[in-house]
């Protein structure tokens, strides 16, 4: 009995050993450090249940312009610009993720030039559709 009682705990302890072992190499390999960076890990958590969170209010905020685009035959540019601001929010994110980094926000000068210049060319096309529709339902 005590013979067996040895052997389960050996078993235990061993298997545990190897747990911690297969443990800390994962998550080096993972992190690409050693010992493991858990602060990568995390950061990379947050950034995740952060774009989870932004693709809701990303679905939703489409929903609220596909209803006006249905309803009026266009868009306001408020509401295109929020669109803007949360899919801007969800690439810093992904780079956030891919680099295992908590990402605020930032504002550079690039990043604006470049979020006024898609601004630009989405209320374009936006106008250009509206345009499109007005001479579809003014055909004969």
């Amino acid at each position: 009995m005590k013979s067996v009682l040895v052997k389960v705990v050996g078993s235990i302890l061993r298997s545990l050993f190897v747990s911690i072992v297969m443990f800390v190499i994962v998550f080096s390999v993972i992190t690409r450090e050693f010992p493991p960076n858990f602060g990568k890990l995390q950061g990379s958590w947050q950034n995740l249940q952060q774009m989870a969170q932004l693709s809701r209010q990303i679905h939703d905020q489409n929903k609220v312009l596909k209803s006006q685009q249905a309803q009026d035959g266009f868009v306001e540019d408020a509401d295109l610009e929020k669109l803007q601001e949360l899919n801007l929010k969800r690439a810093e994110l992904g780079a956030g993720l891919l680099s295992g980094e908590a990402v605020g926000v930032a504002a550079s000068a690039d990043t604006e030039a470049l979020k006024v210049r898609v601004q630009e060319l989405e209320k374009q096309l936006f106008r250009l559709q509206q345009r499109v529709n007005e001479l579809e339902s003014a055909r004969p």
